[in-house]
């Protein structure tokens, strides 16, 4: 029989060996599938910034914010190409596109969201004139839902600022107690999730901006936040949660009750370190910004 100091050290070799996520409560749910680093031909990824993957052209969009650039990779995760602007475009971060095919990018830095025309290499920012004005907006993520309508994180202010599909402001959610609010995603219903790191809350909203569930708290429990930084919704409408202090993903039902947990901190394949931002494909495919490692880590 195995003692109980044997059971441990069995224990420690075998988080050593197997992959990040084979030893979590979801290993059965969630696997490791690929990670897409710098090379040669693209050179050494800087802080990564947003993720967007779109179907129609099977292209994985990804900002690298330290080298002001928008990286392109086929549906194989192979460099296809990449776009600066001509130079002008500075510490990208979210990226979203819409139904019309218009990429959207935020400068944070700047102030700027714009609308970037990779073909024609264009950038436009939008116009923020008709927004409340507060402290100066400083965009982050952003999400666009089935009506072409654009979200934008305006950390500064603790709202999400929504414009209509041509663009016209038209409304602001301000979320209560939003300190450290980092991110927004909006379901096939129109419902709107509103993540916030400081008390590690996900806010549920209306399209009208009306609240109708809150969830999440900081803690050291299980289903509890260190220090929550991305959102994303899967097909099946369960809501995964980036938790960038203890290098895992969160993953929540409907109701926003916890059901389990996959990766840990690390630098092999299939872990994590200080992971920054989640996005998940229509088909299913994880993508986690892996800030630290200067990778993309795919799941499925």
């Amino acid at each position: 029989m195995f003692r109980k100091i044997d059971f441990f050290i069995l224990f420690l070799l075998l988080s050593l060996i197997l992959p990040g996520n084979a030893l979590c409560a979801g290993k059965a749910r969630v696997k490791h599938l690929t990670s897409i680093t710098g090379n040669k031909e693209i050179g050494c990824f800087g802080m990564l910034g947003g993720v967007f993957f779109d179907e129609g052209k099977e292209r994985l969009y990804v900002t690298d914010s330290t080298n002001n650039r928008i990286l392109a990779f086929d549906a194989d995760f192979k460099y296809v190409s990449e776009f600066t602007g001509g130079g002008a475009l500075a510490f990208p971060t979210s990226i979203v596109k819409d139904s019309k095919g218009r990429f959207f990018v935020a400068e944070p830095t700047k102030g700027h969201v714009l609308m970037v025309d990779m073909a024609r290499k264009s950038m436009e920012p939008i116009d923020f004139s008709a927004v409340p004005q507060a402290n100066p907006i400083y965009p982050g993520n952003m999400a666009v839902d089935s009506a072409d309508r654009l979200y934008v994180v305006d950390k500064a202010n603790q709202r999400i600022l929504v414009f209509g599909p041509d663009l016209q402001f038209e409304r602001e959610i301000l979320v209560k107690d939003g300190q450290g609010l980092m991110d927004v995603k909006v379901d096939a219903a129109g419902r709107i999730y509103a993540l916030s790191a400081v008390d590690g809350s996900v806010c549920v909203y209306d399209h009208q901006g009306n609240l109708l569930a809150k969830f999440g708290k900081r803690g050291a429990d299980q289903g509890e936040f260190d220090f929550p930084s991305s959102l994303a919704l899967d097909p099946k409408g369960l809501i995964y949660v980036v938790d960038q202090h203890k290098s895992q993903i969160l993953v929540f039902n409907k109701e926003g009750q916890f059901l389990f947990a996959f990766s840990r901190l690390g630098w092999r394949e299939g872990r994590l370190h200080l992971p920054s931002f989640i996005y998940i494909s229509k088909s299913g495919q994880i993508f986690i910004v892996d800030r630290e490692n200067a990778r993309i880590s795919v799941f499925e």
